[in-house]
């Protein structure tokens, strides 16, 4: 297989075709893998570059082989009736805050059971719309006030400072403790 280079870029439909065409020539499905990866490098496979994982390349690429042996002729996706479907709206977001405010320890599971939403549209309002992340299994602010960023400058100086003086022996005295 000729490496695209300065002719231009290798779309997913040319390689599909190439998963197509070279099972008839005699190629498994890591044959074939092998031969994409040194043309396209490391995002070989479409949808499977998210994870980046061989075993999900492989996996895409054999199933593909799979469909165009037991009779597959298009090298395109089959089309999707219907509107996607989201849950992401001002209601759900309310939901989300209102459940928080009972109980900010709970997780995306929970809150989705609670709240008749899938997790994922939890976990997006949480991270994205609320901009919250999960620590020490609570949800907080993600996003610090100035002040807030000040104390924590102002704190980690002084901590420097301490090290500075005592050395090792200061990282022994210090205590992290959970709030309960």
């Amino acid at each position: 297989m000729a490496s695209a280079g300065a002719s231009g870029t290798v779309t997913v439909e040319d390689r599909r075709s190439y998963i197509k065409i070279e099972p008839l020539h005699g190629k498994n499905p890591t044959e074939i893998l092998s031969a994409l990866r040194e043309v396209c490098g490391e995002q070989t496979v479409d949808l499977s570059t998210v994870c980046g994982e061989q075993t999900v390349e492989h996996s895409t690429v054999s199933c593909w082989a799979t469909s165009f042996r037991e009779g597959c002729v298009t090298i395109n996706d089959d089309p999707r009736p219907g509107k996607l479907k989201t849950s992401i709206d001002e209601w759900n977001l309310k939901l989300v805050v209102d459940f928080l405010v009972q109980d900010c320890q709970a997780t995306c599971e929970e809150i989705s059971q609670a709240t008749e939403t899938s997790p994922t549209s939890v976990f997006c309002i949480l991270t994205n719309d609320l901009q919250k992340r999960k620590i020490c299994a609570r949800w907080v602010r993600h996003c610090l006030t100035a002040e807030q960023k000040q104390k924590c400058l102002e704190i980690a100086t002084l901590l420097k400072q301490r090290f500075d003086i005592e050395g090792q022996a200061f990282l022994y005295q210090i205590v992290t403790i959970d709030k309960v």
